[in-house]
């Protein structure tokens, strides 16, 4: 089995999700989305991309230490779009996305449905805040 994991929450180094796209898998593609027009409404774009690219370093690390083939894509784009057209293009059989029942991800999950690709949602518990 091939699985997508879009990089969307901040939260796909969690065990958990490392644990969901390494269970029963073959290969694992990890993608990294720069969206423009998300970008465009926030200042701290920059902060963004090296947040991101920082997990995605960390979830190749722990996907290394359980032995599974793992590439990674970066892309500029609409997010929704970018997710539909790469898991078109490399022949995934699911996307795995960590749940963060906001209207973004249900935004994408809607067009992901619309076109006919299998996707599945990681409940992670609530994140710890640091005194």
């Amino acid at each position: 089995m091939h699985v997508l994991a879009p990089l969307l929450s901040g939260r796909e180094d969690s065990d958990e999700y490392v644990e969901a796209i390494t269970k029963s898998v073959d290969k694992i593609t990890l993608l990294q989305i720069i969206d423009k027009d998300f970008m465009n409404k926030t200042s701290a774009a920059m902060g963004e991309v090296m947040h991101f690219s920082s997990l995605l370093g960390e979830l190749k690390r722990k996907i290394g230490q359980k032995r599974k083939p793992c590439n990674e894509i970066t892309e500029w784009g609409h997010t929704a779009k970018k997710i539909l057209a790469i898991s078109l293009i490399q022949q995934v059989d699911k996307v795995i996305f960590v749940d963060t029942q906001t209207e973004f991800l249900q935004e994408i999950l809607k067009e992901l449905k619309k076109n006919k690709v299998v996707y599945e949602l990681i409940e992670l518990p609530a994140p710890v805040k640091k005194k």
